[in-house]
């Protein structure tokens, strides 16, 4: 059996799965999940990059922020990472942490659902006594029931399943997965539906209705639950690719921005190869916004990551370049603080959303 097969055989009973369902499936299955398996994912060998995989002066960076923040906006000395991955960020950060005398006044956790990417963590971050893994975010709420420190998320919204809709004729439709028994082959198809009409109206309502509209109500929950959970004054760090406003509307993403990464080649169709391939789409920042305000939560600042790693003093970090060695350390750090601060992709294609709980005025 594969996790094909469960997918045909759920759609043989049940004629059709939301693309939420499919991919939980596809990224969450506890046999058969991209993010469960020990498929490497990151990287050389893998199916895309991240930001810590270019360069340990992300890291470096970032060590620097969560310091700064945590004494500016006199926060517990503690940073908590969800979806940690491989632990090279995290390593990063203890790193400099470890340089700049802060490690035995900070603590960090980290939260990964994956058993994989937990053993991965353990290896990376081995005799680190700073560090506490979690597999889920119960666990954390258990140990931790009050907190009022910093959350950081770098590429975790995208990886939140998501439900696609449509209007047409006036009418809401949603895109969903089913299965042509006649061509053996999963593909996807609109039905009708009439439970989110009014909702859908109200939310997408500056967005052009006859494109994919792409919604997570996971992410939203777990956004919900993160801010309801944590302290007053306590800072949210959320870095991801996404679009707002007018941006939605270019005709591009009139089938929306979901697609499939597999072995650094975008793939179009998110069907294609489940469980093997990462599903990901780009972040609504106008829904992350708008689930902020509802919980007292103000967004204090949206930027490019290039222009925030910029301002956040990512230039101090270029080294004099000792001889002409191209692929030196010297050289090999400074370009990639050019690659930062410069590439279309990581100093323009991702953003950095900084949020805090606001005081309660009484």
């Amino acid at each position: 059996m594969s996790l094909k097969d469960d997918i045909k055989s759920f759609l043989h009973q049940n004629h059709w799965m939301t693309m939420e369902q499919f991919m939980e499936w596809a990224l969450y299955h506890p046999d058969y999940g991209y993010y469960m398996n020990e498929q490497k994912k990151i990287g050389k060998n893998g199916d895309f990059y991240t930001s810590s995989s270019v360069s340990d002066v992300f890291g470096k960076v970032w060590a620097n922020i969560f310091a700064k923040t945590i004494h500016e906006h006199d926060l517990d000395p503690v940073v908590i990472e969800f979806g940690a991955g491989t632990g090279r960020f995290a390593k990063q950060v203890l790193s400099s942490w470890k340089d700049y005398g802060f490690e035995k006044q900070l603590s960090y956790i980290i939260v990964e659902k994956s058993p994989y990417h937990r053993q991965l963590l353990q290896n990376e971050l081995i005799g680190s006594s700073s560090v506490t893994i979690f597999s889920s975010f119960e666990e954390l709420k258990e140990t931790y029931p009050d907190f009022k420190g910093i959350i950081f998320a770098n590429e975790v919204l995208d990886a939140f399943p998501i439900r696609v809709f449509r209007k047409q004729k006036n009418s809401w439709y949603e895109k969903v997965v089913i299965f042509e028994e006649d061509k053996d082959e999963i593909r996807l198809n609109y039905i009708k539906t009439s439970d989110h009409s009014i909702w859908l109206d109200q939310l997408f309502a500056s967005r052009r209705s006859d494109f994919d509209l792409e919604v997570s109500f996971q992410m939203m929950n777990w956004l919900k639950d993160i801010y309801e959970w944590t302290a007053e004054q306590s800072v949210y760090f959320f870095v991801d690719y996404g679009y707002s406003g007018d941006e939605w509307n270019e005709e591009a993403l009139k089938e929306g921005s979901i697609r499939g990464y597999h072995k650094h080649k975008i793939e179009n169709n998110p069907l294609f190869y489940p469980g093997k391939m990462d599903i990901t789409y780009h972040v609504d920042w106008d829904q992350v916004e708008s689930s902020a305000k509802k919980h007292g939560i103000e967004t204090i600042q949206f930027s490019m990551q290039g222009e925030f790693l910029l301002k956040e003093g990512m230039l101090s970090l270029l080294n004099d370049a000792v001889g002409t060695d191209p692929f030196s350390a010297e050289h090999k750090r400074n370009r990639a603080i050019r690659s930062f601060l410069l590439d279309s992709s990581l100093a323009n294609g991702f953003q950095v959303v900084m949020q805090q709980k606001k005081r309660t005025v009484l």
